[in-house]
């Protein structure tokens, strides 16, 4: 997707937009105009600098293996700006080297590399890495921060609930974000939001800008998983004030456009913007959801996503994703060997939702039914898990079982997106 005739057609589309906007939509593009601009990105220079100055102390001096950590932290930086995979990867290895140096007794190294791991869903990595600097013992409420993260993705309910009682400062940030996302996860929206809200006020009491604008797009993450649209909006424009170049602002402005506002032509002009000036998969992703939506260039969008995803540096980044276009595209075979993957990974809720879609299709419908009774896939309130339940409900033709989730899924629309509504009525 990445080609110099887009800016033409950017620049068109930007124009089309721009005379059909609609007052009634959420998205205003008179709110995104300095946005979709190209400026220049300070932070992204000073960090491109500090990388080459700490490059050149290490070529002097190649067996300072600190300088690696810095080096890891600043590629770890720059993956968040761009969305180049290599970043993250480069970090890794970084990383690896000065953990092999100091013989896994540096805890503050295990924890930079499992934060990696956890970017990269190599979550049994990164619980291994934690559970050496647990042992170690050096800074452990950090690490225990870490575990409680760790557990609750590999769906390890009750682990992660004791860690999390294990912070000490009930008040503190780490505390309230980590308590917001228990409150998600058990269901309770209202309540991650207030937590939410609190750990905000912290950070801006304390002028903590790039934790503020983490909060602020968690926010407007979980409005928008709320309904609450125009709040979510909102706080997305606040991120783009605080920082023109967070593109994961303007990605989820444009699944606004799309998902909320159906206005696809805004979309497809935002991304055209991210094309030009982002890395990361997701936004070729989004592209082909508006494609399918459209029934237009299907094929291009899905070859441009899947040439640049088949990359081994992803890894498993993108299962979720390509085991529901494999579904979609009847390629079931596919999708249940990811479901597999997936359960082996992280055995969760949403990977037995998988497993149980996928073994329904390959096997038989009452083998699917059987999973996700076994393995209690209905605690998720994920819309896409409980989506996926409502597709093996209609394989075994149980119909009353549908329509209580038909209904909850609607309500869902927004977050599930056009695309899998569609499915969702057909039920």
């Amino acid at each position: 997707m990445k080609n110099l005739n887009k800016i033409k057609v950017f620049v068109s589309v930007l124009i089309v937009v721009a005379c059909t906007n609609k007052t009634n939509n959420v998205v205003q593009l008179k709110d995104l105009k300095t946005y979709l601009r190209v400026q220049q990105d300070d932070e992204l220079i000073k960090t491109q600098k500090k990388i080459a100055f700490w490059n050149k102390k290490l070529e002097a001096t190649p067996s300072q293996f600190p300088y690696k950590v810095q080096l890891a932290g600043l590629e770890n930086q720059l993956f968040s700006k761009t969305g180049d995979i290599q970043h993250l990867k480069k970090s890794e290895q970084l990383l690896l080297d000065a953990i092999q140096k100091t013989r896994s007794k540096n805890s503050g190294y295990l924890r930079a590399l499992a934060k990696n791991y956890i970017s990269q869903h190599q979550f049994k990595k990164a619980l291994d890495l934690l559970q050496k600097a647990e042992a170690n013992g050096d800074k452990k409420q950090e690490t225990i921060k870490m575990l409680f993260d760790v557990y609750l993705e590999l769906g390890a309910n009750q682990k992660a609930e004791m860690y999390l009682g294990k912070i000490e400062n009930k008040r503190s940030f780490d505390y309230l974000i980590r308590i917001a996302k228990w409150q998600d996860y058990i269901g309770n929206l209202e309540a991650t939001i207030s937590y939410m809200e609190e750990a905000l006020a912290v950070v801006q009491a304390k002028e903590y800008t790039e934790l503020e604008l983490w909060c602020i797009t968690n926010l407007a993450d979980y409005y928008g998983h709320h309904g609450d649209i125009q709040k979510s909006y909102e706080y997305y424009l606040k991120a783009l004030e605080l920082n023109p170049h967070n593109y994961y602002a303007l990605k989820k402005i444009a699944w606004i456009s799309f998902s909320n506002d159906k206005d696809v032509e805004e979309a497809k002009a935002i991304l055209s913007f991210l094309d030009k000036n982002y890395q990361g998969v997701d936004v070729d992703l989004l592209s082909y959801e508006i494609a399918l939506y459209e029934n237009n260039q299907i094929e291009n969008t899905y070859n441009s996503y899947w040439s640049q995803v088949q990359n081994s540096a992803y890894g498993d980044m993108y299962n979720a994703y390509n085991f529901d276009i494999f579904v979609h595209q009847k390629k079931y075979q596919k999708a249940y060997q990811i479901a597999l993957k997936e359960v082996k990974n992280r055995p969760t809720a949403v990977s037995y939702s998988m497993l149980a879609l996928a073994t329904a299709y390959v096997q038989n419908p009452s083998s699917g039914l059987a999973i996700i009774s076994s393995k209690n896939v209905l605690k998720s309130y994920e819309p896409a898990v409980r989506l996926r339940v409502a597709k093996v409900y209609a394989l075994n033709n149980q119909i009353e079982k549908i329509q209580p989730l038909k209904k909850e899924l609607l309500e869902a629309a927004f977050e599930l997106g056009p695309v899998k509504t569609k499915e969702v009525q057909k039920l």
